[in-house]
């Protein structure tokens, strides 16, 4: 008897029993290849339901990585039997964290591999040399998936790196490596591997040109922490930045600063931001910003130049565009100053997101600070959000904001009403936009 065939697609794992000139899931144009089906064996002892008591229950164990910033992004450490996927843009410094990570660990006595699909031996050892690593953790250069769980269940790992997940492949399945069938194939074999044997797992992920990792949608929902590596690769500094954490608090950042050593975690990331402003001049002002359980101090600037456009452009990094052309109708319309005739450009210093509306305030701060050519001072800080109608409302965790700026030495604080004062620190409640177009530029 014929052994029967299917077809399968290779840029997304579509099957069909006959062939098709057209994917109808990628519509994609041949990529139909035929292959005998694995028959799974079934021979596995099935897996029962189990009822677990309250006392049975005990709590995560966790590694710590010896990277300050790293432990705090994970959650006090890294849960034994996690898998982690960090993406991020190429030559932004993902595999010298890894890298790092490995080294440190390697150092408190955990058996680490390092698994690579796209560099030699050779390569590995002189990144190893450059960055001055000395912990000797074990190298597997290799794109096939059985080599890495036969390496993996020979020696018990507490920590397994894959660089990267779009460069392994399984070759029993006709896809290409990176294709949407293969990335599903490696990751959930590598997942239910490491998980059986308590190891960590990192996948290091390609990210596209949009933004996203590589691959499809599923293989974030499969893991358990995804981490994306953040960063002007022009610029000293990095953020890892969490998106999903199945044992810690979301959006958590870390920051790091590159060195030709190698990354190095940032301690106190407010200083690190605020000390490179300077004599500031007009349109400057500072923000108290919450990150996951951190406060950071970042700055706000922002330009309101004459245009000579019918059309005046509006930009803004790192600050949602669209909340800006809200914000400035509603400073139009409540202070009474028209800025149909003025460009206006803002910018969130450190290349740090913001999407909380407490920046509201301090984005208005610095466009009318540029607008009536006055200095807000390098000592001021402001927060809260701006309504529709021009009232400044109250946020979350407004005390964390102000105990950060104390500890940084700002003196006077524009908030919200209602905020209970603090020694030595000048609070300063607004109740409006016009209330604060007033106290911009005014003389104590």
């Amino acid at each position: 008897m014929a052994k029967k065939m299917i077809f399968v697609c290779n840029t997304c794992g579509y099957e069909t029993p006959k062939w098709l000139g057209k994917c109808p899931m990628c519509q994609g144009w041949d990529t139909f290849k035929e292959f005998e089906p694995v028959v799974k064996a079934d021979g596995k002892e099935r897996q029962k339901p189990v009822i677990i008591s309250d006392e049975e229950l005990a709590d995560e164990e966790r590694v710590t990585t010896g990277i300050s910033e790293m432990d705090r992004v994970l959650g006090s450490g890294m849960t034994i039997g996690s898998a982690i996927l960090l993406g991020g843009d190429p030559g932004i410094g993902k595999t010298t964290l890894c890298f790092d990570i490995a080294a440190k660990l390697t150092e408190g006595g955990s058996k680490v591999l390092y698994v690579s699909g796209e560099e030699s031996l050779k390569q590995l050892a002189s990144r190893k040399k450059r960055l001055g690593l000395k912990a000797g953790f074990a190298f597997l250069t290799t794109n096939h998936l059985d080599d890495i769980i036969a390496a993996i269940t020979e020696n018990r790992y507490g920590l397994v790196i894959v660089d990267s997940v779009q460069a392994i492949y399984n070759p029993k399945l006709p896809m290409l490596p990176g294709s949407m069938g293969q990335v599903k194939e490696v990751s959930t074999r590598l997942i239910m591997e490491t998980k059986a044997l308590d190891t960590s797992l990192i996948f290091i992920g390609h990210v596209t040109k949009e933004g996203v990792i590589a691959g499809p949608k599923i293989l974030e929902h499969m893991v358990d922490t995804v981490l994306y590596f953040e960063g002007d690769k022009m610029l000293p500094y990095r953020i890892l930045r969490t998106i999903k954490n199945r044992y810690g608090a979301v959006e958590e950042v870390g920051i790091f600063q590159m060195t030709k050593d190698g990354l190095v975690s940032v301690e106190n990331p407010s200083q690190f931001f605020v000390s490179q402003r300077g004599d500031i001049g007009e349109g400057s002002s500072l923000f108290p910003c919450i990150t996951g359980s951190r406060p950071i101090v970042l700055e706000v600037q922002a330009i309101t130049q004459k245009t000579n456009f019918s059309i005046p452009k509006r930009l803004s990094l790192g600050y949602d565009v669209n909340r800006l052309f809200i914000l400035i109708s509603v400073i139009e319309k409540t202070v009474g100053k028209p800025f149909f005739d003025r460009d206006i450009y803002v910018n969130v210093t450190g290349g740090i997101k913001v999407g909380e509306p407490g920046i509201d305030l301090p984005v208005a701060a610095s466009v009318l600070s540029s607008f009536k050519d006055v200095t807000l001072g390098q000592d001021t800080a402001f927060f809260g959000e701006i309504g529709l109608t021009g009232e400044i409302r109250k946020i979350v965790n407004m005390d964390l904001r102000i105990k950060e700026c104390q500890r940084i030495g700002i003196k006077k604080v524009f908030c919200p009403r209602d905020v209970e004062h603090s020694d030595g620190m000048e609070i300063v409640s607004v109740r409006n936009l016009k209330e604060l177009f007033h106290m911009i530029g005014k003389k104590d």
